[in-house]
C-alpha cells in the first residue's frame, strides 16, 4: 500500500513540476536554464536502418575502410534490434563488401553466419517467406547444402 502511495506521489510531483516549468516558460521566466531544453520524439526507424545507409554511402564512394566500419556498427544494431530484416540487410552488405574486396572470404563467411542467424530469428517469428528469402541468398552464394537446411526450417512451419 505504501508503494502505491509513493508511486502516485512521485507521479504527481512530476506532473506538477512539468506544469510549473510550462507555466513559468509561458510567463517568460524559465528557471535553471531550461530554456534550451528541447523535447525530441524517438526515431521510429530502427538504428540499423541508418547504419545500413551509411554502409551504402561508403560503398558508393568505394571507401572500403569506412564501409567495413559502418557495417560492423550496422551488424551490432541489427543484432540488438532482434528482427531478421536487419540481419538480412547486414548479410547483403557483407556480400557487397566482399565484392569490392576481391571476394574476401571473411565477409562471405560473415554473410553466411548472419543469414543463418536471421533464419533462426525468422523461425522464431514464424515468418516462412523470410526464411525462404534467406534460402535463396544461400543458393546465390553457391551454398546449396545450407540453402536446403534453411528450406527445411521453413517447411517446419507448414
Amino acid at each position: 500500500m505504501i508503494k502505491v502511495r509513493w508511486g502516485l506521489g512521485l507521479t504527481g510531483a512530476l506532473v506538477l513540476g512539468v506544469i510549473g516549468i510550462s507555466g513559468l516558460s509561458a510567463s517568460g521566466h524559465v528557471p535553471f536554464g531550461l530554456a534550451g531544453v528541447v523535447f525530441v520524439e524517438p526515431d521510429s526507424a530502427p538504428a540499423w536502418v541508418g547504419r545500413i545507409a551509411l554502409v551504402d554511402e561508403a560503398l558508393g564512394r568505394a571507401d572500403r575502410s569506412r564501409a567495413i566500419y559502418q557495417w560492423r556498427e550496422a551488424s551490432g544494431a541489427a543484432v540488438r534490434n532482434g528482427r531478421p530484416e536487419g540481419l538480412i540487410a547486414v548479410g547483403d552488405r557483407a556480400i557487397r563488401i566482399a565484392e569490392i574486396s576481391d571476394g574476401s572470404g571473411y565477409f562471405v563467411r560473415e554473410a553466411r553466419y548472419v543469414y543463418l542467424h536471421a533464419a533462426h530469428r525468422a523461425h522464431a517469428e514464424r515468418s516462412r517467406d523470410t526464411i525462404l528469402g534467406i534460402a535463396e541468398r544461400f543458393e546465390r552464394l553457391g551454398d546449396t547444402e545450407r540453402a536446403e537446411q534453411v528450406r527445411r526450417i521453413a517447411a517446419s512451419l507448414s
